[in-house]
């Protein structure tokens, strides 16, 4: 029996549904901004010296930033927060000078002013091919959102770090600094060893963004911050560019497969809100950690090492995603169903589903049979009213549980009735998958 669309609130459907996210082969005209610790432990009452780097090659850097053109600079802890105020040049880099007064985990967040181009339609649209988007091209297109004429393009660049003062202290690695577009990790990057996986959630406007493509990958061996620039061409300066896209929850899982300095990266192009100045934003951000080799202490601590390390709020944000998740996977399939797709709801059944309704048990193949069409017809007809939907998360298995009334006439038939619906789901490599469903109803009293 269908039951009607689950309403999710809080999703942020409507902005992503104008959000794109460049994603494809980094090339020479893409320019990240990445912060690049010297050194991402330190002693207590140490210096920390952090390079901002210009570059289309982690972690090396064409250009220094223009000390002017930094917006906000900040290292944020688990007691608080401090501006930075030293900065200099040194060759290629940008350099950012701190003496931290206490011992713990630092969080150093630096954003860049916004910059405007104005560009011709044509160019906006070479632009979105160049860095990587034919596929928002063709998207804005068939929305009638591209310009036929002139347009301004405005972009800015956010970056992060995180340098361990002392031993022991406080972390901060799950804090936020505010950026329109920025990387949380949901464990402490400084358990990660060789072979782990670190999760991080990408907020835009402090909400999980969700589709988005991100690209992670490791420093070269031996390749140096300084980058070299004779005969003009850029070496290659990282091994492994892994292409990832955040789930529902905004969630990208990076496997560390090695030792080394890493980044993870993302390009956000989004129309501008309305007012003077833009047409069209642009969001660049970076989070930069390090991985560290595994020793024989580490043997059979595995990829969820890190994860066991996580805080509080880190691994409530994670089951707050998990039930974000689940509830999106139920709410998709009955989408499919309201709108007679048959095949995107058999989709999110796992193989070996199965289907209780009316007293019997049908397969994942005996219902795409029989009551499938039949659900399908029903969910077109009659008019349905959810309850909210309650979900528990068990690890990889959940369960989603919710009422509904119908009201309507299905094939010459009055339908008042009420209904009761709970879906097993279970984690598979590719999402949530439903794994069960039972449905039960009773006509409801005039």
């Amino acid at each position: 029996m269908y039951r009607p669309r689950i309403r999710l609130t809080g999703a942020a459907a409507a902005v992503l549904a104008l959000t794109c996210l460049l994603a494809g082969a980094r090339l020479l005209s893409a320019h990240d901004f990445w912060l690049v610790p010297d050194a991402f432990e330190i002693a207590s009452g140490g210096l920390i010296e952090v390079r901002g780097q210009t570059s289309s090659a982690f972690p090396t850097s064409e250009s220094a930033v223009a000390v002017d053109r930094i917006a906000e600079a900040r290292i944020l802890t688990a007691a608080g927060e401090t501006p930075l105020g030293e900065f200099s040049h040194a060759g290629t880099s940008l350099l950012v000078r701190h003496r931290p007064n206490a011992a713990g985990q630092h969080l150093i967040a630096v954003s860049l002013r916004a910059r405007t181009v104005k560009e011709s339609a044509q160019s906006f649209r070479r632009y979105l091919v160049l860095e990587g988007a034919p596929e928002a091209l063709q998207r804005y297109e068939r929305e009638g959102r591209l310009p036929t004429d002139s347009t301004t393009r405005r972009y800015a660049k956010y970056a992060k770090t995180l340098v361990e003062v002392g031993r022991g202290g406080a972390r901060a690695f799950d804090r936020t600094a505010g950026h329109p577009v920025e990387f949380v990790p949901l464990s402490d990057p400084a358990t990660l060893r060789a072979g782990d996986t670190l999760a991080v959630r990408l907020l835009y406007r402090g909400r999980p963004l969700a589709g988005a493509h991100v690209h992670a990958g490791a420093a070269a061996p031996g390749v140096v911050t300084t980058r070299p620039t004779a005969g003009g061409v850029a070496p290659a300066a990282s091994d492994g560019n892994l292409s990832l896209t955040t789930d529902v929850a905004g969630l990208a899982r990076v496997p560390v497969a090695r030792a080394g300095t890493w980044n993870v990266r993302t390009i956000q192009i989004v129309p501008a809100d309305a007012g003077p100045g833009a047409d069209w934003d642009v969001h660049w951000a970076t989070l930069v950690f390090r991985v560290l080799p595994r020793t024989g202490a580490d043997a059979g601590a595995g990829a969820g090492a890190s994860a066991a390390a996580s805080s509080p709020l880190a691994r409530e944000m994670q089951r707050e995603g998990d039930s974000a998740a689940v509830a999106m996977t139920v709410d998709r399939y009955h989408a499919a169903l309201g709108s007679g797709d048959s095949t995107a709801a058999l989709a999110l059944l796992a193989p070996r589903a199965v289907i209780l309704e009316s007293g019997g048990v049908e397969t994942r193949e005996e219902y795409r049979a029989h009551h499938l069409p039949g659900d399908i017809a029903f969910a077109r007809a009659v008019k349905s009213v959810r309850g909210p939907v309650r979900v528990v998360v068990r690890g990889d298995v959940a369960w989603a549980s919710s009422t509904s009334t119908t009201q309507g006439e299905f094939r010459g038939r009055a339908i008042n009735s009420a209904g009761a619906e709970l879906m097993v789901l279970t984690r598979e490599p590719s999402g949530w998958k439903i794994s069960a469903i039972h449905w039960s109803s009773r006509n409801r009293r005039p």
